[in-house]
C-alpha cells in the first residue's frame, strides 16, 4: 500500500473475493461534505475490528464504539475453514475468507493468524469418504491419510482413516481483534453504547450513545448479537437465533498439537500458550442447541473424558468453560450490505472467525461505493428480512 504523501491522493488497493486487485481508491472518493468521510463502526468484536482497519487503510475517519452486547469474539474457537458450509455458496464466501486471510497476513505480518491445517474424523468408511467427494467437488484441497501420516506425535488413540484439510488454520480471535483496532487510523470509544441510529431526511447523521450523539457520514453496525435492537432503531429487522457455545480450556500441557483437530466429540487446538481449547458440543459450528442444560462443571468432565485419551503422556485438567452466545441470523446465514436508511450498513454472522477478513474487505468496498463483491455477497443481503 502506498501512503499519504504530501499531497491528495492515497493509492490503496481493495481486494475482489478471488485475490485480484479490483482497482484503485483514490481518496477523494471518500470525501464527503468537504471533509474526510466520516464512519462509525458499532461493535468492537474481530468483525468490526477488521471492517474498521480496512476503512482505516482506506483513508475513512473511522471511530469505533461498544454495543450493549458481550462481544462473541472473546470466546471464539478460531477455526479458519471451508470444510464447514450450508450450501455451495457458503462455501465460496468461506474460501474467499481463507484466501482474504493470506492478505491481511501480508499485511499485518505479527497478526496471530496461524494456517496450521485441520485434521478431521468426524466420521470413517463411507462417511469419510462423502466428506472427500463433497469438497473435492469443489476443488477444495483435501487429502486423505492414514494413522501413520497424521504428523502428530503426541497424539494416540487416532482412528484409521483421517483427512487433512491443508489450507485451513486458526487465529486468535481476541487478540486479532485488538491489534487491529490498535491502527493509528483507528479511534476507540470503549464504555460508550449505541442506544440508537440517528436519520435526518432518510440519510444517516450518526449514531445516540449512552453519552449522546456521536455524527457520522456513513454507520456499520456490526454488533453481534446487539445489532437487532440497534437497528431495529431505524426500522431495519435482523432476526436471530438464540445459539448458546461452549469452550473448554485445559492447565497448559507438555504435548505439542500443531492443527485443528476434527472429532466426533469436538474440535480442539492448541493455544500458544500451550493450553488446548475445545469445543463443549459436536460439530459446534452447526449445533442448533438454544440452551445449555449442563452445568460447567459436567460439560468440562464430559470433554476432558474424550480429550484426556488422545494426549499422550498427560494428564488433562481443566481451567476454564465459557458459555457464549453466537450471533447467528435467523436462516444461519451471514447478513452483509446496506439496508434502511441511506449511508447504513450491517455486518453480522457466525463465524467471525472465517469471515473477518473478507467482509473487512467487502464492506470497505461497498461503504465507500465500489463494486467487486456484489455476487459473493449476493445471497446474505439485509433486504431478506425487511
Amino acid at each position: 500500500m502506498a501512503k499519504l504523501n504530501g499531497g491528495p491522493r492515497l493509492s490503496v488497493f481493495l481486494f475482489t473475493a478471488w485475490g485480484g486487485a479490483a482497482s484503485e481508491l483514490d481518496l477523494g472518493e471518500l470525501k464527503t461534505k468537504g471533509h474526510y468521510m466520516k464512519v462509525i463502526v458499532v461493535g468492537t468484536g474481530i468483525i468490526g475490528a477488521s471492517i474498521a482497519w480496512h476503512l482505516s487503510r482506506g483513508g475513512a475517519e473511522v471511530s469505533m464504539v461498544d454495543s450493549a452486547a458481550a462481544a462473541a469474539s472473546s470466546t471464539s474457537f478460531g477455526w479458519i475453514n471451508a470444510s464447514f458450509y450450508a450450501d455451495a455458496h457458503h462455501h465460496r464466501l468461506r474460501v474467499a475468507g481463507l484466501e482474504a486471510y493470506g492478505r491481511l497476513q501480508g499485511a499485518v505480518p505479527d497478526a496471530p493468524i496461524n494456517m496450521c491445517g485441520a485434521l478431521w474424523w468426524e466420521d470413517q468408511d463411507a462417511g469419510l469418504q462423502a466428506m472427500k467427494a463433497a469438497l473435492e467437488a469443489f476443488e477444495y484441497p483435501v487429502e486423505q491419510l492414514d494413522v501413520t501420516q497424521s504428523s502428530e506425535p503426541d497424539l494416540k488413540e487416532l482412528p484409521a482413516q483421517l483427512l487433512r484439510f491443508p489450507a485451513e488454520g486458526c487465529v486468535e480471535v481476541e487478540d486479532l481483534a485488538r491489534c487491529l483496532i490498535a491502527d493509528p487510523g483507528v479511534r476507540v470509544m470503549a464504555g460508550v453504547n449505541v442506544m440508537g441510529i440517528v436519520v435526518k431526511d432518510g440519510v444517516v447523521s450518526g449514531v445516540q450513545t449512552s453519552t449522546g450523539l456521536i455524527e457520522a457520514d456513513r454507520v456499520v453496525v456490526a454488533a453481534g448479537n446487539g445489532a437487532p435492537d440497534i437497528l431495529a432503531t431505524c426500522g431495519v429487522k435482523l432476526p436471530m437465533l438464540t445459539r448458546p457455545g461452549v469452550l473448554v480450556r485445559t492447565k497448559p500441557v507438555a504435548a505439542k498439537i500443531s492443527q485443528i483437530l476434527v472429532t466426533p466429540h469436538g474440535e480442539a487446538r492448541q493455544l500458544p500458550d500451550g493450553r488446548l481449547l475445545a469445543s463443549g458440543v459436536a460439530n459446534h459450528q452447526g449445533d442448533d442447541a438454544s440452551v445449555v442444560r449442563e452445568t460447567p462443571e459436567d460439560i468440562a468432565a464430559r470433554v476432558i473424558r474424550w480429550l484426556d485419551p488422545m494426549i499422550a503422556g498427560e494428564t488433562i485438567e481443566w481451567e476454564r468453560v465459557a458459555v457464549a452466545y453466537r450471533p447467528v441470523p435467523q436462516d444461519g446465514l451471514p447478513v452483509i450490505g446496506a439496508v434502511g436508511p441511506r449511508g447504513l450498513h450491517v455486518a453480522v454472522m457466525h463465524s467471525g472467525a472465517t469471515l473477518a477478513a473478507i467482509v473487512g474487505e467487502a464492506v470497505t468496498a461497498e461503504v465507500v461505493g465500489q463494486g467487486g463483491f456484489q455476487d459473493l455477497l449476493a445471497p446474505y443481503r439485509p433486504q431478506r428480512f425487511q
